[in-house]
């Protein structure tokens, strides 16, 4: 561990039953600050014992929330809002100093949180159930929204609040309780993130926090008998695993994967508009969300005047740690991410790519830092075409027509977002109609979703379920079917 002091770092333990606890011989692994290498904290590593405790207080206060009046759950979500607008400064700190996104990113993540709260607040109020005609007399027939049970939120890094927030508050306000496990790399933001909840005066078991590895905290999580559901995102291959290892008990899973998005720009595109949203959509969270884009496809005739807008707003944007002012592009989250871009950019000149741009880590900045990278020259079928990079980088494909166009951009295993730039309201229907993608944007980024709207991907970036918005109630409730006769 660092030579630094105890005072110095934050120290996060686990969440269970309403109490911040550790064992005598507890575990703890260290958050780094990935633009310095500073620690940040220590947190808790949590045994299998620990997750099936807290699983267990879960199951306990399950029956109570579920009974708990709609009403009065939303009220619970509503008093978190304005805790977490007292203390959104210090979580958006924490997630920066954790994760490595700017300051205004982070700043805005937790605006996210907040709105999410009040949302699904007042969703509760819509959790309405169905009447049927019924075939017999004297016979009344409804269908009402169960909850499940015990839901196990499973979180990535790169949107550490964000992203649990849609999960836990969906949970929450349909009368699940949670057990939430969020990535070992932002730890300390979950902490900061349970204690607001804690302070909101959520009963006692309802929310549980359990921080460790994936092997031994998520795969207790998954073949628990007593965990109901499962809402997981992250990469594809974590997400098939969990799958199988929850198949045995028939819980239920929600399974927000992976992508690889494509802007497309036709010839009658406005170029400026195109160049704008391509690189907000790539280097923003320095690449690292699962809806970046990570490949141009441009129509040939276009394609230089395009590359040079891209790369000259690319050249402009300022590298560096993200607390300090100013600076648009942050390390990326640890060691191991910049290996795999360094590795991805190594394949792609391997296979033909030629660099416009960047393809160089930052090494004079200390930290995990990468230049925003755009490389020219990619085939379809290229390695960097067709496999998650998860970093700053983009990929140029050209080719003849709107045609080829969008079959390249149904030419992955992915399907989680495209966006198309024309200026044609009929290219811009058929792509809307075209694109095997959950999300599809007409003249915008890849990266700009909505609270309200459903959230989701098709193909390998999901299983159909979708949050962010109602449509969250199909994954964290059931349908009961009620016959009267009277």
């Amino acid at each position: 561990m660092s030579s630094q002091t105890k005072t110095d770092f934050l120290q996060g333990d686990l969440y269970i039953n309403g109490k911040w606890v550790s064992a005598p011989d507890q575990s703890y692994f260290e958050s780094l600050n990935p633009a310095t290498g500073e620690l940040v904290g220590i947190c808790a590593a949590a045994s299998s014992e620990q997750v099936d405790e807290a699983v267990t207080k879960a199951n306990e206060a399950y029956s109570l929330w579920k009974n708990t009046p709609i009403p009065e759950r939303a009220a619970y979500l509503t008093k978190a809002a304005q805790l977490f607008e007292r203390r959104k400064e210090e979580l958006a700190s924490i997630m920066t100093k954790e994760m490595g996104k700017v300051l205004p990113e982070s700043l805005g993540e937790v605006g996210v949180v907040i709105a999410t709260a009040h949302y699904m607040a007042g969703e509760g109020r819509r959790l309405f159930g169905e009447t049927v005609p019924a075939g017999f007399a004297d016979r009344n027939v409804r269908m009402v929204r169960e909850p499940l049970g015990v839901a196990a939120c499973i979180t990535p890094w790169n949107f550490p609040v964000a992203l649990a927030s849609y999960k836990i508050f969906a949970a929450l306000i349909t009368g699940n309780t949670v057990v939430w496990k969020p990535a070992s790399e932002v730890a300390l933001s979950a902490k900061i993130f349970v204690e607001v909840l804690a302070e909101a005066g959520f009963p006692a078991g309802v929310v549980n926090l359990i921080t460790g590895s994936g092997r031994t905290v998520g795969q207790t999580l998954a073949e628990h008998s007593d965990v109901k559901v499962i809402s997981f995102t992250g990469s594809t291959e974590v997400g098939q695993k969990l799958a199988e290892m929850s198949s045995t008990t028939l819980k239920r899973i929600s399974l927000e994967l992976g992508g690889k998005n494509a802007v497309i720009v036709l010839k009658d595109a406005d170029l400026d508009k195109a160049a704008d949203g391509i690189v907000k959509s790539a280097f923003t969270t320095t690449g690292q969300r699962c809806t970046a884009a990570s490949r141009v496809i441009v129509e040939r005739s276009v394609k230089e005047r395009l590359v040079q807008k891209v790369e000259e707003l690319t050249k402009s944007m300022k590298i560096g740690n993200g607390l300090e002012e100013g600076k648009q592009v942050g390390p990326l989250v640890n060691e191991d991410q910049l290996h795999t871009v360094e590795k991805y950019v190594k394949t792609a000149i391997e296979e033909g790519g030629k660099i416009v741009t960047g393809g160089q880590r930052v090494k004079e900045l200390g930290g995990y830092y990468y230049e925003p990278t755009i490389i020219e020259n990619v085939k379809p079928n290229d390695t960097i075409a067709q496999e998650e990079i998860f970093g700053p980088v983009l990929a140029i494909i050209e080719v003849d027509s709107y045609e080829e166009a969008m079959e390249v951009n149904n030419g992955t295993i992915y399907g989680l977002s495209t966006s198309i730039y024309t200026e044609s309201l009929h290219y811009a229907n058929r792509g809307a109609k075209e694109a095997v993608s959950g999300l599809v944007y007409i003249n915008n980024g890849t990266s700009n979703a909505e609270m309200g709207v459903a959230f989701g991907g098709m193909k390998m970036s999901g299983n159909g379920h979708r949050e962010v918005s109602h449509h969250a109630f199909d994954v964290m409730t059931e349908w009961k079917s009620i016959y009267t006769n009277y």
